[in-house]
């Protein structure tokens, strides 16, 4: 009888020593998922230096760098927008907290920057070490309209066209009934609104560059002329109805019925979770309940300089790493070029 008890204890303790095992490796796992470590740094020296590190190009003043995901321009007022970081383990240093260390390490007296994406994306960044530079960053911009920025985008789904050219524009709507205002996209608009600016232009040009394993999701590549005020959000959602993984804004916009996807009215849409297929969660390594974890798979892949100085400059930044791990999760099938620039003599 001891003998029998015993074993019981022991084969108890065992069970139980290997279900809280399991229960460690679960947590160490989710601990280490590289969508907890998009801000790896311990100190601002460290985020500084990573910065360094991931600058692209570097010529007569110009300057890019490969900005991480999660990082601000600079510090907004508080007074009206609260400085909270939604990523894990997430840091508050901003771009322009570190510009005075980078000009020193690069030999500038002192840089500013010219174009940035925005928080939740990452790519590339422009900063200018003089007024001269930053007029002819400027001048480049305006000179190749739609076509200057290049994204690489992630979406839930695979669009109904697989390339396409839109010219859309970006509207705020009101209801009184929710005393609220909304902004949306619109294929139709007046004069009028076009002349007092009421109607912000979206030029795009995209294509799909790869489905995933299942056809669960697309790698696709968007050119556009803005991306302020949401419009890539807006755009993959209401116009291609494929929401950008990650996006907890936008992505309620759109609603499926039977095999069709359909807009729903903004007014009766609140930013949340969407749902997503556990097919596709699985892919990822993430629990339907860790889901706010995903980033925005938003990434400016390359700026084009028309006539900058004389020349065409085309520069090029790599995929930062969480967008990378999504990529090899998924198994899309694409040729990444190395970290690049290009310049071309103007004829």
């Amino acid at each position: 009888m001891l003998t029998l008890i015993t074993r019981s204890y022991a084969l108890k303790c065992a069970y139980t020593r290997g279900t809280s095992c399991r229960k460690i490796l679960k947590r160490n796992y989710i601990e280490n998922h590289p969508y907890k470590h998009i801000h790896p740094w311990k100190s601002f020296r460290q985020f500084s230096d990573d910065l360094l590190n991931n600058i692209v190009y570097n010529k007569d003043g110009l300057v890019a760098l490969n900005k991480p995901y999660g990082i601000r321009r600079r510090t907004p007022d508080t007074s009206t927008i609260p400085t909270r970081n939604n990523l894990p383990n997430s840091v508050n240093y901003t771009l322009n907290d570190a510009l005075p260390y980078i000009a020193k390490q690069l030999n500038y007296l002192n840089l500013t920057i010219v174009r940035c994406p925005e928080m939740y994306m990452s790519g590339i960044t422009l900063l200018a070490a003089d007024e001269r530079v930053h007029h002819a960053i400027e001048l480049a911009c305006a000179r190749s309209h739609f076509e200057t920025n290049t994204y690489w985008i992630i979406t839930v789904g695979i669009p109904k066209q697989l390339k396409g050219q839109t010219r859309l524009g970006i509207k705020v709507i009101s209801n009184p009934q929710f005393n609220h205002r909304k902004m949306i996209l619109t294929s139709s608009w007046s004069q009028n609104e076009e002349k007092y600016r009421k109607i912000k232009l979206l030029k795009t040009q995209y294509k799909v560059l790869s489905n995933s394993t299942l056809n669960l999701c697309s790698l696709i590549e968007l050119k556009s002329s803005t991306h302020s005020k949401n419009a890539l959000r807006m755009f993959a959602t209401t116009y291609m109805y494929t929401p950008i993984l990650g996006d907890n804004i936008y992505a309620s916009r759109i609603q499926k019925i039977g095999n069709t996807y359909v807009r729903v009215d903004p007014f009766l849409t609140s930013p949340g979770l969407p749902k997503l297929d556990i097919r596709l969660l699985r892919l990822l390594n993430v629990r339907h309940n860790q889901q706010e974890i995903i980033p925005v798979h938003i990434h400016l892949k390359s700026v084009v300089l028309q006539q900058f100085f004389g020349e065409t400059l085309t520069i090029e930044a790599p995929l930062m790493p969480p967008f990378d791990w999504t990529c090899k999760q998924l198994d899309f099938k694409y040729l990444m070029p190395i970290m690049s620039y290009k310049s071309q003599s103007a004829l």
